[in-house]
């Protein structure tokens, strides 16, 4: 018979989300703050990382190293390099630069699309994907294993605009995958620019959380060159700030009484722009509103704030 304890960690361990990211960290710094949010929260249990889009063994060095540093253990995986829709990779030339023992990291496992098929599988109803890159990854997927859509839990994907007619990176950049996923009737969560864009990490938040997370100095200097490739690439942009695009969407599916969702019929056009009609019977659900105080306080909080203060 089990123990009290054991009983206790078995339910605990039944309250977690099981969450694989697919990821193209390495250039924006979002990609980085949220895999480092892992490691405070109690609410999920990371089974995989995924990579995508580019040098995906550079991607899967980078997400080795942060999980190493977190102590989090879970496969990383190296997916497609190349968008489906045969768009050329946008390759900012500061990746992986600065990052200490990145020649030495372990550059993951082959076969990203095969992981996700079989992890989902192993599990029916029990895997959720949040999907912070380009959709080449989850496309693909859905391609090679037609039960991918049907047992994955959720999808949560960073994807999209719904306000402006702007282009978002990560559908733009693979147009033919963003179609596949969203005609896919996965039930998605799609979390758009136009509501990110409200939820700003600055040098002085990150400042609080430095000395307490284990990734907190390698968050500081990421930043630091991701902020000034963007100054010289938008002179507009907030000074030593930028959008928590991806935190945004893990927090969509751990806490998404944070967020208002409407269920959209989407269409992505040819450029990338995306297209929501109100459709009650869709399988995707679009983020429409936020409170940009809270989900900032939840992501600080889960980079470890409150450990920060403490001190």
């Amino acid at each position: 018979m089990p123990s009290p304890a054991t009983g206790y960690l078995a339910v605990v361990e039944s309250l977690q989300r099981r969450v694989v990211i697919d990821t193209d960290i390495g250039t924006d710094v979002d990609d980085l703050w949220t895999l480092a949010m892992v490691s405070g929260r109690t609410d999920m249990g990371l089974v995989a990382v995924t990579v995508a889009y580019g040098d995906t063994c550079l991607r899967a060095r980078l997400a080795s190293l942060a999980l190493a540093g977190m102590g989090v253990s879970a496969p990383v995986a190296r997916g497609l390099e190349q968008p489906m829709s045969g768009k050329e990779v946008m390759w900012a030339g500061f990746e992986g630069v600065g990052v200490p023992g990145i020649d030495d990291a372990s550059s993951g496992l082959g076969g990203a699309v095969d992981l996700l098929c079989d992890t989902v599988s192993a599990d029916p109803g029990g895997v959720d994907v949040v999907a912070i890159a380009p959709l080449t990854n989850i496309a693909a997927a859905i391609q090679a294993d037609a039960s991918f859509a049907t047992d994955v839990g959720h999808l949560v994907v960073m994807g999209g605009e719904f306000s402006h007619g702007w282009t978002e990176h990560n559908v733009s950049s693979d147009v033919d995958a963003a179609r596949v996923v969203f005609g896919s009737g996965i039930p998605v969560t799609a979390v758009p620019l136009d509501q990110t864009l409200r939820v700003l990490l600055s040098a002085e938040d990150l400042s609080v959380v430095t000395e307490s997370h284990p990734l907190g100095a390698l968050m500081a200097d990421q930043a630091d060159r991701f902020w000034e490739w963007l100054r010289t690439r938008f002179p507009g942009a907030p000074h030593r700030a930028s959008p928590a695009h991806d935190p945004c969407a893990l927090l969509a599916l751990l806490e998404p009484d944070l967020f208002e969702v409407a269920q959209m019929a989407v269409t992505v056009d040819d450029h990338g722009r995306t297209v929501g009609e109100a459709d009650g019977a869709s399988s995707v659900g679009v983020v429409t509103d936020l409170d940009p105080d809270r989900v900032r306080g939840a992501i600080l909080m889960a980079l470890g704030e409150e450990h920060a203060h403490d001190r």
